[in-house]
């Protein structure tokens, strides 16, 4: 409880006063540190940390139930453990949600890291932006493979993961930002744990990695997991890594990797623009060879397996929340990339998009 307490004061001066300040010092000395510490140790496990942290939560639960439900137990000292249990977990859950990654929010935007130029642009852009990564998107495919049938695929979760790491690490050290580490990303288990809450993916804290529900269409598995590895390398606006996610895979030599950065992007690209424009959308998908078409099919089935829980109540949550740690734009962050993604052609780290 006094841990909890005394980082709701550090949150609240760093707020007030100093952020810049209290950022750079986390940023470069203590979360490198935790990272670090981590991910050549514990890191190393051949299961997700996850399931340790849920195992000795359930631990606590157990022995503070069995106190608290004790027949000889006066009933004043019940409501004190009560009372005094709840307390300690929500400052223990504040404590190691801030330390161990939270404090990432107090960072400039992506925009203002890469000192991204401000541009105007207008629905012609987009549209324009959706033709040239329609034809890449149907260029890559025909690289994988020449059946139009949706893609099998095989893929090995560690190669790939391992695969992602190299370029993302090496392209955020192009950006002067030093990188610590080597952050893992898990498949969880089951298949279907995130989807139920239409959620391809998240970063816990407590648990220092990235975790991907395997039960989506592998074709989505390397843009998830960039997004995923973007968190762990501090990075907190989901906007930003859905960015860093496309970049990542943009980066690749590997066909597999590539079309999966261009199917994300591109499905944020048509969603945009069937909202506004359906005719321009109906005819931009009919441009789509049959192979796209059938792995956009087979992506949306695979996710139609995994009906939504709550998703209003869901929504209404996470959106508070992002807003709550200054996302301005909330759950419609993740929507930004196209935004960013035309400012970032503009400035000096930008590279040509190809599918060699």
């Amino acid at each position: 409880m006094i841990l909890g307490i005394l980082t709701l004061i550090i949150h609240g001066l760093a707020m007030l006063c100093c952020s810049e300040y209290f950022f750079s010092f986390y940023e470069n000395v203590l979360y490198p540190i935790i990272r670090t510490t981590y991910d050549y140790t514990l890191g190393y496990l051949p299961i997700p940390s996850v399931y340790i942290v849920f195992t000795y939560l359930m631990y606590l639960l157990y022995s503070g139930l069995k106190k608290i439900l004790k027949p000889l137990t006066p009933f004043s000292e019940k409501i004190k453990l009560t009372v005094s249990g709840i307390s300690n977990f929500f400052g223990w859950v504040i404590f190691l949600f801030y330390f161990t990654w939270g404090f990432n929010y107090y960072q400039p935007t992506i925009e203002k890291q890469l000192a991204l130029p401000e541009i105007s642009f207008d629905s012609a852009d987009v549209v324009n932006e959706l033709n040239h990564i329609t034809s890449l998107l149907n260029q890559a495919r025909a690289k994988l493979s020449t059946d139009t049938s949706s893609l099998k695929l095989d893929i090995n979760w560690e190669t790939l993961e391992h695969s992602i790491r190299i370029q993302q690490e090496e392209m955020i050290s192009t950006w002067g930002k030093s990188v610590q580490g080597r952050v893992r990303v898990r498949a969880l288990s089951p298949q279907g744990i995130l989807l139920r809450f239409s959620t391809a993916g998240i970063y816990i804290p407590f648990a220092f990695e990235g975790h991907v529900d395997p039960g989506m269409n592998a074709i989505q598995w390397p843009f998830t997991m960039a997004h995923e590895m973007a968190h762990g390398y501090g990075y907190t606006d989901e906007g930003a890594c859905n960015f860093i996610g496309f970049l990542t895979c943009m980066r690749s030599n590997e066909p597999i990797i590539k079309y999966s950065g261009l199917m994300g992007y591109w499905r944020y690209l048509f969603f945009d623009i069937r909202s506004r424009y359906p005719d321009v959308a109906k005819l931009t998908y009919d441009n789509l060879t049959k192979g796209v078409q059938n792995d956009l099919k087979a992506i949306r089935n695979d996710l139609n397996r995994y009906p939504d829980i709550m998703p209003i109540i869901r929504d209404k949550i996470y959106d508070s929340y992002l807003k709550s740690h200054g996302v301005r734009s909330g759950l419609k962050s993740y929507n930004e990339i196209t935004m960013q993604v035309l400012r970032w052609k503009q400035s000096k780290y930008a590279f040509p998009f190809t599918t060699e």
